[in-house]
């Protein structure tokens, strides 16, 4: 057994897999009150220069009840639980790609690209 599933699965911290339901919790709570735990990867930064994108409008997307999975959230080997979101903010349809780190005890996240539709 997978040691990560294992821990998960044995202290009962964190439903496996992650659902859509508690992935949203936790990017809304990362995005109301814990944005300095929310890692900006360099790729997300240029393609936000590039699409204008503004902080503001990631975190809008983030803090959303609203929006919808696209993708995931799904287990990668690493661990880190991937899945794009979709919604709307300051008028614009936007995609989020998002890997969440150690959902189960003191999640992070990392913005890794975004789409405008």
């Amino acid at each position: 057994m997978d040691e990560h599933y294992e821990k998960n699965y044995l202290q009962g911290s964190v439903v496996f897999p992650l659902s859509e339901f508690a992935a949203r919790k936790i990017l809304n709570d990362l995005a109301e009150n814990h944005t300095s735990r929310i890692r900006w990867s360099r790729h997300i930064k240029e393609r936000m220069l590039e699409r204008g994108v503004t902080t503001r409008q990631i975190l809008t997307l983030l803090k959303s009840k609203r929006s919808v999975f696209r993708e995931g959230p799904y287990l990668e080997l690493n661990g880190d639980w991937k899945c794009n979101i979709k919604g709307m903010a300051a008028g614009s349809i936007l995609e989020l790609s998002v890997a969440i780190k150690n959902p189960a005890d003191n999640p992070t996240s990392i913005l890794i690209t975004v789409w405008v539709h």
